[in-house]
């Protein structure tokens, strides 16, 4: 029988940081696991609100997964040998954490059998809404074009923070951010495997395109998040040729492979991932239930 409790502490977070790191290093690109950087990424871009939203799950006293609420959806990562504990799971979720008659939502990728049979089974019902998932085997990438003239790349730096907030809800659909909480998000525990990315216009110094590729020294892969170029600098290769340039540097560090997600109807994302070596593997579809 598993035991739940409460999100406490920072000691809390570093053993999800540890359940999400071990399930990348075992399981690979079986199919895209959260990522440490974009767990970083999430609880330091939006606002902490973590003690508020997340249940460690235990078994033998051991911690062996979490759950985070977001509203009337949940999310279960867990220990990959403890894959067979999702349907105890989904009773504790629907019981405790919701009341009856809500309409509950989570998201399970179509190549996770298991996950997805215990849905089913539990009564939960597949929309149509997805969102695409890339993994790239840095093994195979080609080499780094090259930018247009008249632009460079090199790192974040704190000076950036004003000019990345103001661009951010390129990247998030509309959802902005802070000086506060991007400044945060740069003192988080990934960032310094991070390789945070902006491109310049030299015409007049400011930041056209950036990306942000959080790197895990641990389990060898890394996630790409977010990615964004203004629109008038579209259509001219920078992003593809940043993202090359970043790839390439990881490939470097002995990084195997890199994630990426979007949604499922963003086809010119879709497209520029895959030209720089993405393969989509699944698709992270919606699953909803009325308790």
């Amino acid at each position: 029988m598993l035991n739940y409790r409460k999100y406490i502490n920072e000691n809390d977070y570093n053993i999800m940081r540890r359940i999400l790191q071990q399930n990348c290093k075992n399981t690979g690109h079986l199919y895209p696991q959260l990522h440490i950087g974009a767990l970083d990424f999430d609880r330091f871009s939006f606002g902490d609100v973590m003690c508020e939203t997340t249940w460690l799950v235990l078994k033998d006293k051991d911690e062996i997964g979490f759950i985070i609420l977001d509203e009337d959806e949940f999310y279960i990562k867990i220990l990959h040998d403890y894959v067979n504990c999702f349907s105890e799971i989904l009773s504790y979720i629907e019981s405790s954490l919701f009341k009856k008659g809500d309409t509950i939502t989570t998201e399970a990728n179509s190549k996770d059998i298991c996950y997805c049979k215990v849905l089913k089974q539990k009564g939960y019902t597949r929309t149509s809404s997805y969102r695409f998932n890339g993994f790239c085997d840095l093994s195979k990438i080609s080499t780094y074009i090259p930018l247009p003239s008249g632009f460079y790349i090199r790192e974040t730096n704190l000076k950036d923070i004003d000019r990345r907030v103001e661009l951010f809800g390129i990247a998030t659909g509309g959802i902005t951010t802070t000086y506060e909480y991007y400044r945060d998000m740069m003192n988080s525990p990934s960032y310094n495997n991070a390789m945070d990315l902006v491109v310049i216009d030299v015409e007049n110094e400011k930041i056209v395109a950036y990306c942000t590729m959080w790197d895990d020294p641990v389990s060898k892969i890394s996630v790409l998040e977010p990615v964004a170029c203004v629109e008038e600098y579209r259509r001219r290769g920078i992003m593809k040729s940043t993202l090359l340039y970043g790839m390439n540097k990881l490939k470097e560090r002995g990084t195997r492979y890199m994630y990426v997600s979007t949604g499922g109807g963003n086809t010119a994302s879709q497209a520029l991932y895959k030209s720089v070596g993405f393969n989509e593997y699944g698709k992270n579809y919606e699953w909803k239930k009325q308790l």
